[in-house]
């Protein structure tokens, strides 16, 4: 979990700035969430090999973040900005 500051601009928005770094944005406009592109092939591998589980993989990564100290404001705030994302 790291959080990133982006200079926004008309020029450079969040999302093309996010993509350019390796990461893919839960939002098209104001992303709140970026997940990292390589996570998300994980993910999309590990869903063609069992059934889809958005809400029990975001679960466990929420638990486990929340273990090491990053609690997120809303319950099932990663689950919906993951779920979009993906």
């Amino acid at each position: 979990l790291e959080y990133i500051k982006l200079q926004i601009c008309p020029c450079a928005p969040a999302p093309l700035q996010l993509v350019q770094q390796g990461l893919f944005p839960c939002s098209p406009v104001y992303p709140a969430l970026a997940v990292s592109l390589k996570m998300l092939e994980f993910v999309s591998t590990l869903f063609l090999h069992l059934a889809p589980n958005e809400t029990a993989w975001s679960d466990a990564l929420t638990t486990f973040l929340a273990r090491r100290g990053h609690v997120f404001e809303a319950q099932d705030s990663l689950r919906w900005r993951f779920t979009s994302a993906l």
